[in-house]
């Protein structure tokens, strides 16, 4: 059986394989023969096998339309996956509907994969028997992955997907969590930015505060739970860097000139890059922003991390040197400059500027996908 080690270093090596040649492929057949027979091949079904992955297979109500999906996975003859692809660059969101016709029309299907070749969008029903839900329950970008690696989130959701693990009752309960998860995290974010009434008379009745008038929670007690609610998640983050601090002025006297040594990855500057993205969340001004969060990457190099959006010299967010003594220094583009500090929410404006200068100059989608769009 594939093990989750084992299939995070194969989507690791299908990601940089697929990124580094997918400006090749100019259309839809390229696309398909490339990035995603490969990506299959990763799931461990055999692609050169009719009997298992079958191309243009009919999928529709009436066989007299003709209507096929690009693939489908084959157990004992019939469908249990259908795969419609698309050109690298596609935006996927404007196929769902064509998809969702071929898994509808195919009743022994339970998972449907939507892809151009970079982007893996994977479908349950699990709103209702036999109709593909709207929304995927899981998203797998392989520039992202190439770049950063696959949350443990992601490799446990696709072993539920390869072969040897593929059962339609687990892939909709592994769907089903993650749907209301990534539905919960929607929820959360939009209550931390505006609470609604019920959201607050739960949180006052919580704390015994109880028959207060819609008018008062508007002009009071909201802006109130709001902060507390983004405090509540903040907080933590803030403290633990602060106890790192103190535990590094203890455990050793090492300076800032002495930072040069080492050249690892530590555990605060990866607390820092967490910090500025569930930060973002909460900062972002609109949806094109908030979007663009997963394109945050970061570089170590020695004495300095350095935090970028989608490209590094032009999408520059800052560079950080941890401190020993708890004052760590964060050296922002020009007029910003450095801010040094032992509270990282004093960094929330310059973050918020910079980042959202940097989306508004180089837009809403990485480079990679720019460069599929226009190939």
């Amino acid at each position: 059986m594939t093990t989750s080690n084992e299939l995070r270093a194969g989507l690791l090596a299908v990601a940089k394989r697929s990124v580094s040649i997918m400006t090749a492929c100019s259309n839809e057949e390229s696309t398909k023969l490339y990035l995603v027979l490969p990506f299959l091949g990763l799931l461990g079904y055999d692609y050169a096998n009719p009997y298992e992955v079958y191309p243009e297979h009919l999928a529709d109500f009436d066989p007299a339309t003709q209507n096929k999906v690009d693939f489908a996975i084959l157990r004992d003859g019939a469908p249990v996956i259908a795969i419609e692809c698309k050109q690298v660059g596609a935006d996927l969101s404007a196929s769902r509907g064509q998809l969702c016709r071929y898994f509808n029309a195919l009743p022994t299907v339970k998972l449907g994969i939507l892809t151009n070749g970079v982007l893996f969008e994977f479908f349950v029903d699990s709103a209702a028997p036999n109709i593909m839900d709207d929304e995927p329950f899981l998203t797998i970008d392989l520039e992202t992955i190439a770049r950063s690696g696959a949350t443990d989130e992601i490799v446990e959701t696709l072993v539920s997907a390869t072969k040897n693990n593929y059962d339609p009752e687990t892939i909709a309960e592994a769907a089903h969590v993650q749907l209301v998860k990534k539905r919960l995290r929607t929820a959360f974010i939009d209550e931390a930015k505006g609470p609604s009434e019920e959201f607050c008379r739960f949180a006052l009745e919580r704390i015994g505060v109880k028959s207060v008038r819609k008018q008062v929670i508007e002009r009071y007690y909201a802006p109130m739970i709001k902060i507390a609610f983004e405090e509540s998640l903040i907080v933590p983050v803030v403290d633990r860097l602060r106890a790192q601090s103190l535990g590094d002025v203890r455990q050793s006297s090492m300076g800032l000139h002495q930072l040069g040594q080492r050249i690892e990855t530590t555990e605060r500057e990866l607390a820092i890059v967490a910090y500025v993205r569930r930060r973002l969340s909460y900062l972002a001004e609109n949806e094109t922003q908030f979007n663009a969060i997963e394109n945050i990457r970061f570089k170590d190099y020695v004495g300095k991390l350095s935090v970028f959006y989608d490209r590094e010299r032009k999408g520059r967010l800052f560079d950080y040197i941890e401190g020993a003594d708890g004052y760590d220094k964060f050296i922002f583009p020009d007029p910003i400059g450095e801010i040094v500090t032992n509270n990282v929410l004093e960094i929330d404006t310059a973050l918020k500027t910079v980042f959202a200068t940097r989306v508004r100059e180089i837009g809403g989608l990485s480079q990679g996908q720019k460069i599929s769009r226009s190939a």
